[in-house]
């Protein structure tokens, strides 16, 4: 089977094994395990050892899966109509709890693709059984999860510029202006944190992502300039000039005059007015806007992070350099709290800066030299002790008494990586503005691609 990523990583199933059981006070026919961290409950046939599929909170579940596995609630959608399951019409994965145990995902054995491809149970366990770990939305090209999104349109100013997608002749050269990456989530990532990796543990700002940029772009050439050029006389045809965006979504009127703005206001226009006298050519800074939009409503709901209504602010995270063959330079988690602070800008704030094995000592006093099993427990301790000391509680920031959202975890290497880390508090409260059909500014730009 050919598995591949081909949306966003973070909403992808994945191949898992369990590891334990957990009974659970009270209940008959179901029990928990630990995925990735997270608790998950699970059939009570469940046994240590089964390999399934894991899909995490708030991606859609194909239909035709959940029609032949019979796990619609509504009998009629249904390949079994005698039967029914727990999941509504859009297939969502919610964060529940049943009984009082919370259930952070949703899991299923891996004979359930049985019934999507000629194959029997043992036949796609031979197969897939080797491909415990692995990540995929998509199996032979079809489509199996995807991010689940409201769709809510009506806000919204034009279609919007799909990503990777460049008007005609537009200024932007290639390698030089890119979105932010996505950042993927901790828990499927532990693994790639060492003990001696210097890191940056960082709040999570719920707001919505802006990209400030001042990049080589193309010139507009007067028709004498294009009269010449045509004539292969070399002349001035690029110019360092700025160019903004959300996540996903050049917002340049010049560039994207259709650009989807959710709400009647550009905020991420205002907020790159704010930024540009500290822009320097080939610097790009990736930030969070959180607050308020100017007619009082909420950048995101409740989270007012201390600004007045009407007011928003601005929290940096990433600072690029581009050159002018296109070479990004990542400045270091260290160099952008330095630089805000130089500048007068808000950086992230930071939680802690140091070695990884500095963050818990006591599990690990010979980093060098230690075994595969030393390494996943001292692992283990530090994604508990971010948990511990860093999630489920409210936002300090914020005058509303909301659940913080969580921290990101960023390795100090050469290139950007980060990985995110949210709190179930938080988790459940987007579960209920999900089902109460309330979507947010940052989903409703990715939904304008």
């Amino acid at each position: 089977m050919d598995l591949k990523i081909i949306g966003n990583m973070n909403y992808a199933a994945s191949i898992v094994q369990i590891k334990n059981i957990i009974e659970l006070q009270g209940c008959n026919n179901i029990v928990g395990t630990h995925i990735y961290g997270n608790h998950v409950i699970v059939s009570k046939d469940a046994k240590v050892g089964d390999i399934g599929l894991y899909f995490p909170l708030e991606c859609s579940i194909s239909s035709e899966f959940l029609k032949v596995n019979n796990l619609y609630r509504e009998k009629t959608l249904n390949a079994d109509v005698t039967k029914s399951g727990f999941f509504e019409d859009k297939g969502r994965v919610r964060a529940v709890k049943l009984r009082g145990n919370k259930s952070e995902g949703f899991f299923i054995p891996i004979s359930s693709l049985q019934g999507l491809f000629e194959l029997n149970s043992h036949e796609i366990y031979v197969q897939l059984q080797t491909e415990v770990g692995e990540s995929f939305d998509t199996i032979n090209d079809f489509k199996l999860c995807e991010k689940y999104i409201i769709s809510n349109r009506q806000h919204g100013q034009g279609n919007g510029n799909k990503k990777g997608k460049k008007p005609k002749e537009s200024k932007i050269i290639d390698n030089q202006f890119r979105f932010h990456e996505s950042t993927a989530m901790l828990y499927k990532n532990l693994h790639r944190i060492n003990p001696n990796d210097i890191i940056s543990l960082t709040y999570k700002i719920h707001g919505c992502a802006l990209c400030s940029s001042i990049i080589l772009c193309n010139k507009k050439l007067s028709v004498f300039e294009k009269f010449l050029k045509l004539c292969k006389i070399k002349i001035q045809d690029t110019i360092y000039d700025n160019v903004y965006s959300s996540r996903t979504v050049v917002k340049n009127p010049d560039l994207n005059p259709n650009a989807q703005h959710y709400y009647k206001q550009d905020i991420w226009g205002e907020a790159n007015k704010i930024l540009l006298p500290y822009l320097k050519d080939g610097l790009t800074i990736y930030a969070e806007i959180c607050g308020y939009l100017s007619d009082g409503s909420m950048i995101q709901k409740d989270y007012d992070y201390g600004c007045d209504i009407g007011k928003f602010e601005i929290y940096v995270y990433r600072l690029t350099y581009t050159s002018i063959p296109g070479q990004v330079y990542e400045f270091s988690c260290k160099q952008v709290q330095d630089w805000c602070k130089q500048n007068g800008l808000k950086a992230v704030p930071q939680l802690y800066y140091g070695y990884a094995k500095d963050f818990v000592p006591d599990y690990l006093k010979l980093a060098n030299s230690i075994d595969d099993r030393d390494i996943d427990l001292w692992r283990e301790k530090f994604r508990e002790k971010i948990a511990n000391d860093y999630l489920e509680k409210d936002c300090y920031i914020c005058k509303n008494k909301v659940p913080a959202e969580g921290v990101v975890i960023r390795r100090e290497i050469n290139d950007f990586e980060a990985f995110k880390y949210k709190a179930t508090a938080f988790y459940e409260r987007e579960t209920k503005l999900l089902d109460a059909n309330e979507t947010n500014i940052e989903d409703n730009q990715e939904e304008s691609l």
